[in-house]
């Protein structure tokens, strides 16, 4: 619970700079063997929460679905239920928070048309939420237009990273004028190639022995596995065993040039 705590002091620290009282966080509910839904309906006063999925076909199981959660830094028991449910999640779906000014029905129907999205004319939920993917949006695939769909509601993202250190990534924190909506993010050939890299390197992290004494964190080691497998795309390298083999060689190279 120590990364927790730490993770909740930043983020306080962080709200209270831009004055707001209260945290908006995605569960990824699909993740894990358990629905949230139940415990947000025992919160007096009410705690606010609406599904993704919300007016969505995906949204027939909303015990799957991922939702946002409003969280009142002042609330104990909000507070609580917070770093509890972060701390069983940390493992296997990573909260993504957002600290935001937004009105939280405007908000969750933002992030819900961001997930929207679509690739080759064809629609399809688009997990920005993952916090292994997350980062990468906006290093290596999104374009600029695109990233601001992200960024704009917010005034920071926040979520912890593979050593579970905390992190936080500045948004827009624009004001949203009554006309503004969402434009739907329509993926590239090429985007969507580098966002299946990073479940390469989940995979390759997984079956590859690759030394962690060659990499100063566990997320430099992710990063540096995603970007080998950026590598294996450009070169054309697309069967498993002969991708993973050609990045387990680049990673050598690299190390090497070191």
């Amino acid at each position: 619970m120590d990364c927790i705590s730490l993770w909740t002091d930043k983020i306080r620290t962080a709200c209270q700079r831009v004055e707001i009282e209260h945290i908006d966080v995605i569960v990824d509910q699909c993740a894990v063997d358990f629905s949230v839904l139940p415990a947000l309906s025992g919160f007096s006063p009410p705690i606010l929460w609406q599904s993704l999925y919300l007016d969505m076909p995906e949204n027939i199981y909303p015990e799957d679905a991922p939702v946002l959660v409003r969280i009142h830094l002042t609330d104990a028991e909000q507070i609580l239920w917070f770093q509890n449910l972060a701390a069983e999640m940390t493992s296997s779906a990573p909260l993504l928070i957002c600290g935001s000014k937004w009105s939280f029905e405007r908000l969750s129907h933002w992030l819900r048309d961001c997930a929207n999205a679509r690739h080759e004319g064809r629609e399809g939920i688009f997990r920005f939420w993952d916090t292994r993917i997350f980062p990468f949006l906006f290093s290596h695939i999104l374009d600029d237009e695109q990233k601001k769909q992200l960024q704009q509601p917010v005034i920071f993202w926040s979520w912890l990273d593979s050593d579970n250190q905390p992190v936080l990534e500045l948004g827009g924190g624009e004001t949203l004028e009554p006309d503004d909506s969402a434009v739907q993010i329509d993926l590239t050939d090429s985007q969507y190639e580098k966002l299946m890299c990073v479940s390469d390197a989940k995979q390759m992290m997984s079956y590859e022995d690759i030394p962690d004494e060659l990499f100063a964190t566990q997320q430099a080691k992710f990063v540096a596995c995603y970007e080998a497998m950026l590598k294996a795309t450009e070169q054309r390298i697309l069967f498993v065993d002969k991708r993973e083999q050609w990045a387990m060689e680049y990673l050598a190279r690299q190390n090497a040039a070191v």
